[in-house]
């Protein structure tokens, strides 16, 4: 993934400024003409890209940005600076090839310490902490205790 973003800077740089459009508290109040503007150079970019390992990739980029609810990227931590994790709420729904089933909503979140996520069926979520070690699939564990 970091490669096809490298030989992609036009494209990358489209993803962060949409992410920014969409996330960032300094942005202007209006948000959704910027940002259809920036979808529409995205998608003229991806018309350019041969390489089809590539293009999957950065559109995937796209989806997961544009099933972002929210995140913590843009709140300071109480000392200043950056915080020590990121956490991205998403509309699971909304990701393409996502394993079925789909909860509403799932919360990602990393740390170079942890990672975890949280699934919602609904507005009221039950349920508690679980330890894995299966850092490839512990989407699947959380989803088979649903």
């Amino acid at each position: 993934m970091q490669e096809t973003l490298a030989h992609n800077p036009g494209i990358t740089g489209h993803l962060v400024d949409l992410f920014r459009a969409r996330f960032d508290p300094e942005g202007s109040g209006e948000r959704a003409a910027p940002m259809q503007g920036i979808r529409v150079a995205i998608e003229a970019g991806l018309e350019a890209v041969s390489n089809l390992d590539e293009d999957r990739i950065l559109r995937r980029f796209l989806n997961v940005i544009c099933s972002t609810l929210r995140t913590n990227y843009y709140q300071p931590a109480k000392e200043g600076g950056p915080k020590p994790y990121l956490s991205f709420k998403l509309d699971s729904r909304k990701l393409d090839d996502l394993p079925l089933p789909r909860m509403n909503v799932e919360v990602f979140v990393y740390s170079p310490r942890m990672e975890g996520i949280h699934l919602r069926g609904g507005k009221v979520a039950r349920g508690g902490i679980r330890w894995s070690d299966r850092r490839e699939d512990f989407r699947s564990e959380v989803l088979g205790l649903v």
